[in-house]
């Protein structure tokens, strides 16, 4: 049985932005904005899905990245849930989720091309249009999330929620690209 706010042991090691005692607040923040949601989908969890940290009763909590270890359960926190961790590129697994069913979680956003499929193509904007609700947190100095985040905060389908920026404070990251985020939570504007 996985029971929330336990991270998966080993989540994060080697991995400064992920490892240190700030890390846990994204995941903290994610949870608490998709917590009436049936089904969450995360992309991009790597070695720290979001899964240890839900506290309410969802359905199903889907975590794909390719650095996720696989995982199965069928109980979260006690209650019935299908928990799945995925070690894949989000554009090799299929989502069957009803329309505004479940909430989309992209911590540390960073998506790269599969093949010839963009990061930013159908798949990803139907999963971002289709939301009830979109957590997306990404540090604004790397390039590839700061070229990618705007594309989505742009979508007519999509009104901002709230946004702030988050300095993590961690010694080991402070002088980093990590240490400064900007979270958002994205909900559909009709």
């Amino acid at each position: 049985m996985l029971q929330a706010a336990s991270p998966l042991p080993g989540a994060g090691e080697g991995l400064l932005h992920l490892s240190g005692p700030s890390a846990s607040i994204r995941q903290v923040l994610a949870a608490h904005f998709v917590r009436d949601c049936p089904h969450v989908i995360e992309i991009g969890g790597h070695e720290r899905p979001i899964t240890g940290y839900l506290t309410h009763k969802p359905l199903s909590v889907l975590s794909v990245d390719p650095k996720t270890a696989a995982f199965e359960a069928d109980e979260l926190n006690g209650h019935p849930c299908r928990v799945r961790h995925v070690p894949r590129k989000f554009q090799e697994v299929s989502y069957d989720y009803a329309p505004h069913s479940y909430g989309l979680v992209l911590l540390g956003y960073s998506l790269k091309a599969y093949g010839s499929r963009e990061p930013l193509g159908q798949l990803l904007f139907s999963l971002i249009d289709n939301a009830r609700v979109v957590v997306i947190d990404y540090a604004p100095e790397l390039d590839r999330a700061a070229s990618q985040v705007p594309s989505i905060l742009d979508r007519e389908t999509l009104s901002v929620h709230c946004s702030f920026e988050l300095v993590l404070g961690d010694e080991e990251i402070a002088d980093t690209p990590f240490a400064k985020r900007r979270f958002y939570v994205l909900h559909p504007s009709n």
